[in-house]
């Protein structure tokens, strides 16, 4: 109010700048992006889609990234911190398909188009498993003639 006792008039012209405040900053940190410790993933732990997303994807690589012990397994060698597997062609189908899924995860964070889930020919495969079974690394080798 003025001097008068009278309110100010509001002019019909819209403002250019809006003082209006969207969002209350009372020094939360879940407001604003953050990556996420073990997975990486940039999302907003404030925003309920956010959250929901990155649920989805870390629960998607945990899934992809453990291995189960199966009875045929070919343990080229073992480490304080672990063990390297070799997976053929010829092996079991719940061997080969857990390669597809640790492909499908290292070709999605590499950016490359999705993988076409078969198995080359002549190929080897040597994951290298943490004790409690984690997939840490993966090598796909062709043999090469030229």
């Amino acid at each position: 109010f003025d001097p008068s006792g009278k309110a100010p008039r509001r002019s019909k012209e819209p403002l250019q700048h809006s003082w209006d405040q969207m969002i209350i900053d009372a020094g939360q940190q879940q407001l604003f992006p953050r990556p996420c410790g073990s997975c990486g993933m940039l999302f907003a732990p404030g925003v309920p889609e956010d959250r929901l997303q990155h649920l989805r994807h870390h629960r998607r690589l945990r899934q992809a990234l453990y291995c189960r012990s199966w009875k045929q397994e070919r343990v080229v060698a073992e480490f304080w911190d672990g063990k390297i597997l070799l997976i053929l062609p010829g092996d079991p189908k719940y061997a080969l398909r857990k390669v597809q899924e640790v492909l499908a995860v290292v070709d999605s964070e590499l950016g490359f188009p999705a993988h076409a889930g078969i198995f080359p020919e002549h190929s080897r495969v040597y994951l290298f498993l943490s004790p409690t079974r984690s997939v840490l690394g993966c090598l796909v080798a062709h043999s090469i003639s030229q």
